[in-house]
């Protein structure tokens, strides 16, 4: 990984490019304690995703088989980082970015199957055996007059890796994913107290001799 400075460019909270000169920290943190559990000092221009494969295997190095999830933004969105964290036994809660991708007709917006009249199914279980998603009859069967057409189906499974991107554990769409999701404020929180208390500006002069 590249470690010389670097110019780095990033949009702040108010959507405006912030630019600088050096280098940039990547962190992974404990949702639960807030520590830094690893980090890489890379070029400043690196994007994040890029840095996420070898951090996430110096995670590995550091404390091994200690944490079952990972969690990303939406920045990091991409096939080979599915598969790190997969090689590494962890699951991934990942938000999903459409890719001039097209629509997947009998699927909702979280990839979960839709019944005939387009009612989503609801996500019941994960098989840690098969890696599959177990997914039941949406509610409104139970009143629905197409219930004992021969296009009904009442369960579905999917395997994780018919698209490990779409089809993740915990399942999108589901209560468990979004808790998680939210525990991912934790390295914001600890980038803030880092910017607040241990991270100084330092003003120099240069002075030219002619």
């Amino acid at each position: 990984m590249p470690t010389e400075p670097k110019w780095g460019v990033k949009k702040n909270s108010d959507g405006k490019n912030t630019f600088w000169f050096g280098y940039k920290g990547h962190l992974a943190v404990s949702t639960k304690s807030q520590y830094i559990v690893a980090w890489l000092m890379l070029s400043g221009n690196l994007s994040d995703s890029k840095a996420a494969i070898p951090l996430l295997k110096k995670v590995g190095e550091v404390v091994p088989n200690q944490f079952t999830t990972t969690i990303f933004d939406a920045g990091y969105d991409y096939e080979a980082i599915y598969r790190q964290i997969s090689n590494q036994d962890m699951k991934a809660v990942i938000p999903y970015v459409k890719r001039n991708e097209p629509e997947l007709l009998g699927f909702d917006e979280q990839f979960r199957p839709t019944c005939v009249r387009e009612h989503s199914y609801c996500y019941d279980s994960f098989d840690e055996k098969y890696k599959s998603l177990k997914f039941t009859r949406p509610k409104e069967c139970a009143t629905c007059p197409l219930r004992e057409d021969s296009l009904y189906q009442k369960v579905y499974k999917i395997k994780c890796e018919t698209d490990i991107r779409k089809y993740t554990y915990p399942a999108r769409g589901s209560a468990l994913w979004d808790k998680l999701y939210k525990e991912r404020t934790a390295v914001e929180r600890v980038n803030a107290y880092l910017n607040d208390h241990l991270l100084k500006q330092v003003d120099f002069d240069i002075n030219v001799d002619d």
